[in-house]
Parts: C-alpha cells; sequence; structure tokens
C-alpha cells in the first residue's frame, strides 16, 4: 500500500514537470498561429483564426531550403562518420587487451571530460589554418572528432560479444575488416542507434560551432539564421516562432521515430560494459 502510493506520488511529480517542460515549446506553438499583434495583447490566448502566413514568411526569412540542406549534409556526413570511426576504434581497443590499446582508449575518451569552451579557440583557429571554414563538409570533420562518447559506448557494448565468433570467423578465412564489417557491426544495432539518435539531435541543434566556422551566408545552418532573426531593437515574433518550430520538427520527428532505442542502447552498453 505504502509503495503505491510512493509510486503514485512519482508518477505526479514526473507528470509535473513533463508539462513545465512541454509549457514554452506549446507557447512557441501557439503563437506560432497567430499575428504579431495577437501575440503582442496575448501570448497565452488562442489564436482568433489559424495563421499561416508566418510560416511562409519564416521560410523565406531564414532562406529555409538552403540552410536546410546545409543542416542535412552536416548532420548525415558527421553521424555517419562518427558511427564507422567510433565502432572501429571501440571494436579494435575492445579486443585488445595490451597496455597501448589502454592507453589509446584513455586518449580517445578522455576529451569527453574536457568542456568544450577550453578548447574552442584553437579548434577554430586550426580549421581557419585547414582552410575548411565556410565549408558544411569541413564542419563535419570537427564533429566526426567529438566522438568520445560514442567510442565509449562501442568499446563497452562489444564486451559482450563473445570472442569465440572472431576466432570462427578467421578460422573460415575472414580478413579482420569483413569480420567487423559483416559480423560485428550488424551486432552493434542498439548501440548504432543510440550514436546516430544522439550525434544527430546535437550536430542538428548545435549553435555555437556554426557560428564560429561557418561565416558565409551560403553556408549558414538554420540555426544561425533563426538567430539573426533576433534583431537589437525589437524582434518579430511571429516569424521567430514560425521558424523555431520549422526548425526544429525534422529532428523532432526523427527522435519519435528512434526513441526506443536511445536507452536500450546506452543501457544495454553500460550493463554489457
Amino acid at each position: 500500500m505504502h509503495k503505491t502510493r510512493h509510486n503514485r506520488l512519482l508518477e505526479a511529480f514526473l507528470f509535473i514537470v513533463l508539462l513545465l517542460y512541454l509549457f514554452p515549446v506549446y507557447l512557441i506553438a501557439l503563437n506560432s498561429l497567430k499575428p504579431f499583434r495577437e501575440i503582442f495583447e496575448s501570448f497565452l490566448a488562442f489564436p482568433q483564426t489559424l495563421y499561416l502566413d508566418n510560416y511562409a514568411k519564416a521560410w523565406a526569412s531564414t532562406n529555409f531550403a538552403a540552410a536546410f540542406q546545409n543542416n542535412l549534409i552536416i548532420t548525415a556526413v558527421s553521424v555517419i562518420g562518427v558511427i564507422l570511426i567510433a565502432a572501429l576504434a571501440g571494436y579494435k581497443l575492445s579486443r585488445d587487451k595490451s597496455r597501448l590499446s589502454w592507453f589509446f582508449y584513455l586518449l580517445f575518451t578522455f576529451p569527453f571530460l574536457i568542456p568544450f569552451y577550453t578548447y574552442m579557440i584553437p579548434l577554430v583557429q586550426l580549421s581557419k589554418t585547414l582552410h575548411i571554414t565556410n565549408n558544411p563538409l569541413g564542419l563535419s570533420l570537427i564533429y566526426m572528432s567529438t566522438g568520445s562518447f560514442a567510442v565509449f559506448l562501442f568499446h563497452a557494448f562489444v564486451k559482450s560479444i563473445p570472442r569465440e565468433i572472431d576466432e570462427s570467423a578467421y578460422m573460415d578465412g575472414c580478413s579482420q575488416l569483413g569480420l567487423f564489417f559483416k559480423i560485428i557491426f550488424p551486432l552493434l544495432k542498439p548501440a548504432v542507434s543510440s550514436v546516430a539518435i544522439l550525434y544527430s539531435l546535437w550536430t542538428w541543434n548545435d549553435f555555437l560551432l556554426p557560428f564560429l566556422v561557418l561565416t558565409d551566408k551560403e553556408s549558414a545552418t538554420l540555426t544561425i539564421n533563426v538567430y539573426k532573426l533576433f534583431g537589437k531593437f525589437g524582434s518579430d515574433w511571429d516569424i521567430i516562432t514560425a521558424s523555431l518550430i520549422l526548425t526544429s520538427l525534422p529532428i523532432v520527428l526523427l527522435y519519435i521515430a528512434l526513441q526506443k532505442y536511445i536507452i536500450s542502447g546506452i543501457a544495454a552498453g553500460a550493463v554489457k560494459g
């Protein structure tokens, strides 16, 4: 009885927390359907009519088609690169038990503990030296270097795969790369799904790195173009709210589609590791 009451209180508390988290999203969605005059009068009131012109203005103001393409290229290339590099590194470092392997594992994962702001300026200077600024693919290379957590996750998950699989594959004449891509990689599906959605969310929504590296109008991402809508002396909140919905919608849909893999993949890697 006491346990049931405790569970109900916990559920009620979590429900209230959920409402607090969703309330700002509700306000943005609500005001994206109202003209600026109605927002100014009351941002909490329901729209008198569904005013969809905000989305057309937001599409044009943010140069949505071009910025969306930049976001898509950066996110897709970055996530695929992180998955391939981290999965290969995690597999090799997990199977090799030498001291050198342990050193490289620490070298791969240690940056995960360092705040980005401590090496932000040197990273931007290096990108300028390598002439990869104002290039979505160049920014993707930078994102690939931030896969420390992915290496940690794959390293832990590979430990659950019996070594006998490797030995059997070698006896059948399989090469090391063939073993990884044909046998090991398919078994890493939960970890791959978790890394894909987590790094997609981070890369798609990131503002600071694109703001520092992509300074040209043609290479700008959605987050940068939305930021430019905020004026020094005033802002068109009707267009801004619609822009935020348009920018967030693709990655929200991806998260909804793959959310079941996030916790399962991380939990599986943590328990098996």
